[in-house]
């Protein structure tokens, strides 16, 4: 017994002093490499631990980090590099630990610290391309350890081979994470998060370091090609980094134990949350504002705004007079204008669009600079606004729509949008052309980051009327529906509508998850087609890209893998009749808004657009007409003269209703006015707004009237 209880006690002893010994090793680990970011200085990084300095290049910005000072990387142009001479040098043990906060997973596999080489696919180096998970054959030595575009952790590591050691579970984002991976000949790789092991691999082989290669902190070394393309010939290489916070980086030549790196990650605490803004796409002041446009700066976060160069005044929003509603042309949608609702919800449109086999989509999409896309105010008085947008279509490769081999010009693309003080947009687009006609719309709706379509759209999404009153609700819930079949358009199994003039559908409502609904009126002839390909099912009921808005990649479509950018996904197209304008141009033009009522509301302001009343001129001037491209009656004098008196009617009826129509007076002059309805004088203000436009030697007056009738109506006006 005293025996057995000897032994017990030196094995005890033993296991004492073992436990010290380690303790005691474990305590003398010290990094070979650590990068804690307090001394950040002329473009270089301090490494704490060897006193070298590092160059640092691209957007950064320091703040309040984990410890002291932390650097956050702008997922673009942010890295940090040492040459290989003067790089660590790494054995068949060693460990990585680092804080990071992410703002968004990268676009492929970025690495937080990596030395490695890789065999290029082609003859040029800077173009190599690497899919979701790096190819197995391509790197052949060194080390990589990052994040996947899905935001897994991952340490890839040569070994003859290339190894992939990749935890299942995911790095937050927006919050301070602490991520570890070690690597021992005996025992293999091993990864952690928040100090718990992940998944532990066993590799075969040893560790051949890339000792001829820099260190890279941040960005790979080459460009890559965005993962998850929806078209692999329209996703080219392109650089991209790090997006977020890294802080109390360190490189060890050991295997740290899982107790060291459970004790550092719980010794190594955050005290506050990491500095990254929230991320949210620009719309303007919230609320109600006055109507009318405004040049504005927009800015979305720190590091996607410092990717510009640019000076004030960039952008343009378009307010409303009692509504939250505004329209929105912003240079991270390309200027393509977005109307956003009262909570934010954003619902966009297309451009002029092509499309072949060689460069994929054409559009204004694909041009994340805006070199060639642009918008200005045209006019901009209580009666009415007026912006103008111009764009060329452009590939991923930056080919362009259309060329004439001749003269060298490409389809460009005017539209002109012209806004009411009654929440309504016409959109008029002019495609220039040496071509054929295009096609210029689809429904597409935006989504912050955080957000996927479900979240800001019904599965009952689309809503189409006609002027007959007949409605149907479309739903996404179990698969896209269908909205024609063998020419004829379908409304559910039981209603149809008919093929003669004003039967078939030319309302259409988005179901946002928001109090103002989106809609727009489209001419008779058109016909409604559901997006119904590159879905997912298994990841939203609708599809769903992010290579636009905002994103600077050089794609024409990649698969969202989380809800962490801006995104955006379609719902169906218009395909609204084109019009042969003068001069080698197409033209198309439709109605946009937003309201609280229901669709069936909007029957007499359809009919009133596209079925407008006749206007009689009495006397004052020698000719009017309806310009349904601006929504308005243009009236206008003999041989140019000016326009002192003008009396005219409206003859309105059911089937062609007076809804708050405008005028445009050529050549009034840059007198006020004096308005009688049906023999009543109107005063100027809420119900009955005036603009004065700047021609060359001339001013032409525009009105706006809050009015709606059934029947005949008399205007008259005069200088005053």
């Amino acid at each position: 017994m005293r025996f057995k209880t000897l032994i017990n006690g030196l094995f005890v002893c033993l296991l004492t002093f073992l436990a010290f010994a380690n303790h005691a090793r474990e305590k003398d680990s010290k990094p070979v490499a650590y990068w804690a970011f307090d001394r950040v200085l002329d473009k270089t990084v301090l490494d704490q631990a060897s006193g070298k300095q590092d160059t640092l290049s691209g957007y950064h910005r320091l703040v309040r980090g984990v410890k002291g000072q932390a650097i956050v990387m702008d997922g673009y142009t942010t890295r940090i590099s040492r040459p290989s001479e003067k790089a660590p040098e790494l054995g068949q043990n060693f460990t990585i630990e680092a804080w990071v906060a992410l703002g968004a997973y990268p676009w492929n596999w970025a690495p937080i610290v990596a030395q490695e080489n890789t065999e290029s696919k082609n003859s040029n180096q800077d173009e190599i391309c690497w899919p979701d998970d790096i190819l197995s054959n391509s790197p052949k030595e060194g080390f990589f350890f990052g994040i996947s575009p899905q935001g897994h952790l991952g340490l890839h590591m040569g070994t003859g081979k290339w190894e992939i050691c990749r935890s299942e579970k995911k790095v937050p984002l927006q919050k301070w994470t602490h991520v570890a991976a070690s690597y021992s000949k005996k025992t293999g790789v091993v990864l952690y998060i928040n100090g718990k092991r992940m998944v532990r691999m066993k590799v075969h082989g040893e560790f051949q370091p890339a000792d001829r290669e820099e260190l890279r902190i941040g960005m790979p070394r080459q460009k890559i090609e965005a993962s998850n393309p929806v078209r692999t010939f329209a996703t080219l290489p392109g650089w991209y980094s790090f997006d977020g916070i890294l802080d109390e980086l360190r490189i060890y030549n050991e295997a740290l134990s899982s107790g060291i790196i459970a004790k550092n990650y719980a010794l190594s605490q955050p005290d506050t949350a990491p500095d990254l803004p929230p991320r949210i796409m620009p719309s303007g002041p919230a609320g109600k504002g006055k109507f009318g446009a405004s040049y504005i700066h927009l800015k979305y976060h720190p590091e996607w705004d410092a990717q510009w160069r640019l000076s004030s005044d960039p952008d343009i929003v378009v307010q409303f007079d009692d509504s939250p509603v505004r329209v929105v042309f912003w240079r991270g949608t390309r200027y393509g204008p977005v109307w956003v609702m009262e909570n934010g919800i954003w619902m966009g449109d297309q451009s002029i669009e092509n499309f072949n086999d060689t460069d994929g989509c054409i559009e204004h999409m694909l041009d994340p600079r805006c070199r060639f896309s642009h918008v200005r105010i045209i006019e901009n008085t209580p009666a009415r606004v007026v912006v103008h947008w111009r764009y060329l279509p452009t590939s991923a490769n930056g080919n362009h729509s259309q060329v004439n081999a001749i003269s060298g010009w490409e389809d460009w693309v005017d539209e002109y949008y012209t806004f009411y003080p009654d929440q309504l947009g016409f959109r008029k687009v002019i495609l220039h052309t040496d071509g054929e006609a295009l096609w210029p719309q689809e429904v597409i709706g935006l989504c912050h980051p955080g957000q996927k379509p479900e979240d800001i759209i019904e599965l009952d999404a689309m809503t189409l009327a006609n002027l007959g009153g007949k409605e149907h609700t479309y739903s996404w819930a179990e698969k896209s529906p269908k909205f024609r079949s063998s020419g004829r358009w379908e409304l559910g199994s039981y209603i149809h509508f008919g093929d003669a003039l004003g039967e078939k559908p030319n309302i259409m409502m988005v179901n946002m998850k928001s109090k103002y609904k989106p809609f727009q009126i489209f001419e008779l002839e058109c016909n409604f087609t559901c997006f119904a390909h590159e879905h997912r099912k298994e990841v939203s009921h609708f599809p769903w890209w992010n290579h636009w808005p905002a994103a600077m990649i050089p794609s024409d479509g990649r698969y969202c893998q989380a809800a962490d950018r801006p995104s955006h996904f379609s719902l169906a197209w218009a395909s609204p009749r084109p019009h042969k304008g003068e001069n080698n141009t197409y033209w198309w033009t439709w109605m946009y808004g937003a309201t609280q009522d229901k669709i069936g509301s909007l029957t007499s302001l359809a009919k009133s657009w596209v079925r407008p009343p006749k206007l009689l001129i009495h006397s004052g001037a020698a000719k009017g007409e309806f310009d349904s491209t601006q929504r308005n009656y243009v009236i206008s004098g003999s041989g140019g003269k000016e326009i002192k008196n003008l009396k005219f009617s409206l003859q309105a009826s059911p089937d062609s209703p007076v809804v708050n129509p405008a005028f445009v007076i050529r050549n009034w002059g840059d007198y006020q006015v004096r308005l009688n309805v049906n023999g009543k004088e109107i005063q100027q203000g809420k119900a009955f707004r005036v603009g004065h436009i700047r021609r060359i030697n001339q001013y032409d007056l525009v009105i706006w009237l809050e009015l709606e009738s059934n029947t005949d109506i008399e205007i008259s006006m005069e200088h005053e």
